[in-house]
């Protein structure tokens, strides 16, 4: 579907009759191919005349007026009709049992930035629904859900690349249905478009009349940098991107209707400590809670022994490994202590001492053989990778094993943030698991760098060889986190920037590879050419593939700050200010000509994603903010 400018939408209407001044910034038309319509700069609305359902909606939270396509599913199996009434800026609709005088079973006031929906007790009112396609919006419901499929309010209904809308309601604590499927699900036999939905109930004999307020905001930190800086429009629209909760598993994930993975909640949490309230009583650190919540219980997710295809009748991928991925304790572990430390919550932390020190314990004892650096399983040694079996951490298609840099990176911040945590409480253990992040530091630098290349290795295998990809999000981990040295950091940082640029790797607007070389064929898990997998020994022809090699913004937070941290401004701003138009321009979302999503390129910009969304690359966003600190 093409998207109609503002100049061609009044040209078209124009051709159609009606009368539109140009003056006035919100305008109401009337009907439209049997619609009612309204426009604002934040919002363009359009009713179904014989049924209360949008029939288009298109937002923009910054109120500028930003064209895009609606990405609604319209019912077509409507059975029952309602009769419409419109009067000025509102339109009323009474089932055909209903008396003429009656009040209307559900009524719409539309305004500059809000939406007013009402309902009235009828006899056969049906609830109001709103259904997205998931393939032209990846939109989400965030809000806290006690119950599957069910949202307290307030919540909020967040479009990436359009805005959000705040949903609050007369009465307290009512909940709305929400649902959301993937891709290419088969209901009964029927192939269907992927989906988020959000069902608003009708009145009640309990509730005889209930009033919905969709008011249009923006959520994001402010700040003199980013205020009135047309290039952080993306920043103000999309802040609140990573934050995407599956309703079936009532959890954060990768989108909607993807799966939660437990090695990522970290990065979800980390940006929850800057953004602002979303509604009153409900803050982005409650969805964290609420997810941690989920796996304290036992719930287990892509990373965790246990996770299943169409796990809890959720559209999901198995977790194909005998082991736990060595991330995922860690990323839980300092979620936990990210929500701890943004919210004082004492009774929490002593009501869950018992599963968090679990966690902590689990990372500890990875430590095989005493040295310091935790150890996956899996050997990591060359040749070793059948294809099926999973390696260490989230970069799942390569063959980290054994020592990995990037999962001990974590470990280091999980257990020094917990021993904090610890400390603060007068817990003697404390000094177990800060004492354990102490032994990381010292032996991480000398076991990962690699004289040859002047960078760090992605990981050290059982066999004792390094491997070395000159992988962006090594090195720049552990400069952020402080694993080494501002001195060893820039030689390292002068070598990894020297080697994108021989590379010939320059269109930031991309995001970053994970790795600047090809990844050779004994070191990839993935056979298949289509998720980068090589037939070539060097892994030439399946490089700038997915994750062997290709561009994303995911993991690029922490080369920009990284470069914050060592005080390269200029080479974090090279780095971010082209991702942030991008992000501005909706390029990180949505598929491409060829099928393929765009959350993986290579580096001509050719797509080979396939979520459609994968909300982790919004985590750049916080390096808008300037050098983070340690979360404590």
């Amino acid at each position: 579907m093409k998207s109609t400018s503002r100049r061609e939408f009044i040209k078209s209407a124009s051709v159609l009759g009606l009368a539109i001044p140009l003056l006035n910034p919100t305008q109401i038309f009337g009907q439209i191919n049997d619609q009612f319509t309204f426009y604002s700069p934040f919002m363009k609305v359009a009713m179904r005349m014989n049924f209360p359902q949008l029939a288009s909606l298109c937002i923009d939270s910054l109120g500028k007026g930003k064209e895009s396509v609606s990405p609604l599913l319209i019912s077509e199996n409507v059975i029952k009709k309602y009769r419409s009434t419109v009067l000025g800026k509102s339109i009323s609709y009474h089932t055909e049992s209903q008396e003429k005088d009656s009040n209307p079973a559900w009524n719409l006031i539309f305004s500059d930035k809000s939406i007013q929906i009402t309902s009235e007790k009828t006899e056969d009112s049906e609830p109001f629904n709103i259904t997205v396609n998931q393939e032209l919006n990846h939109t989400t419901v965030l809000g806290v859900m006690k119950e599957r499929n069910k949202v307290i309010l307030p919540c909020l209904i967040h479009l990436p690349d359009m805005g959000t809308f705040r949903v609050t309601s007369n009465v307290s604590g009512f909940e709305l249905f929400t649902d959301a499927r993937r891709a290419n699900s088969e209901v009964k036999g029927k192939l269907e478009h992927n989906f988020v939905s959000i069902s608003f109930p009708s009145a009640s004999e309990e509730h005889p009349q209930i009033t919905y307020q969709l008011e249009v905001v923006s959520i994001y930190p402010d700040g003199p940098a980013i205020k009135n800086d047309l290039l952080y429009d993306g920043f103000r629209r999309n802040f609140i991107n990573i934050f995407q909760v599956n309703p079936r598993l009532r959890v954060l994930a990768n989108n909607s209707s993807s799966d939660p993975c437990a090695f990522t909640l970290y990065m979800s949490a980390q940006l929850a400590l800057y953004t602002p309230p979303l509604a009153d009583g409900l803050k982005a650190i409650d969805l964290v809670k609420m997810t941690l919540d989920r796996y304290i219980g036992g719930m287990k997710a892509y990373g965790l022994v246990g996770y299943t295809d169409n796990y809890e009748e959720a559209d999901t991928v198995s977790w194909k490994s005998k082991y736990d991925s060595l991330d995922s304790h860690p990323s839980l572990l300092m979620a936990a202590c990210y929500y701890i430390n943004s919210t004082n919550d004492t009774k929490w932390l002593n009501e869950n001492i018992r599963s968090l020190t679990g966690w902590a314990d689990i990372i500890v004892k990875n430590d095989i053989d005493g040295d310091g650096l935790i150890e996956y399983p899996e050997s990591g040694n060359y040749g070793t990778w059948d294809g099926v079996r999973r390696p260490a951490n989230w970069w799942d298609t390569v063959g980290f094993g054994h020592k990995d840099a990037y999962s001990n990176a974590l470990a280091y911040r999980a257990l020094n943030l917990f021993g904090s945590i610890l400390k603060n409480a007068n817990k003697p253990e404390s000094q177990k698991y800060l004492g354990h992040a102490t032994k990381i530091k010292s032996a991480y630098f000398i076991t990962f760098y690699n004289h040859e290349t002047g960078v760090l290795a992605g990981w050290k295998s059982k066999d004792g060889q390094l491997h070395d990809y000159y992988f962006t999000f090594v090195n720049s981990i552990a400069i952020s986190y402080g694993l080494i040295s501002e001195e060893q950091g820039n030689r390292v940082m002068d070598k990894l920037l020297s080697r994108m640029e021989s590379v010939g790797f320059t269109d930031f607007s991309l995001g970053l590879p994970g790795n600047l070389i090809p990844v050779k064929k004994g070191d990839y898990t993935a056979f298949d050419h289509r998720w980068g997998g090589p037939s070539l020994e060097d892994g030439t022809d399946g490089f700038q593939i997915y994750e062997n090699g290709g561009a994303t913004a995911c993991y690029t937070y922490f080369m920009v700050d990284a470069l914050q941290k060592l005080k390269r401004n200029q080479d974090a701003q090279k780095i971010l200010f082209p991702i942030l138009k991008s992000i501005n321009e909706g390029n990180f979302s949505g598929k491409c000509a060829n099928g393929m999503s765009k959350d993986w390129k290579t580096w001509n910009g050719e797509c080979w994603g396939y979520e459609g969304f994968l909300c982790d690359g919004y985590m750049v966003l916080l390096a808008c903010l300037g050098e983070d600190d340690d979360g404590s």
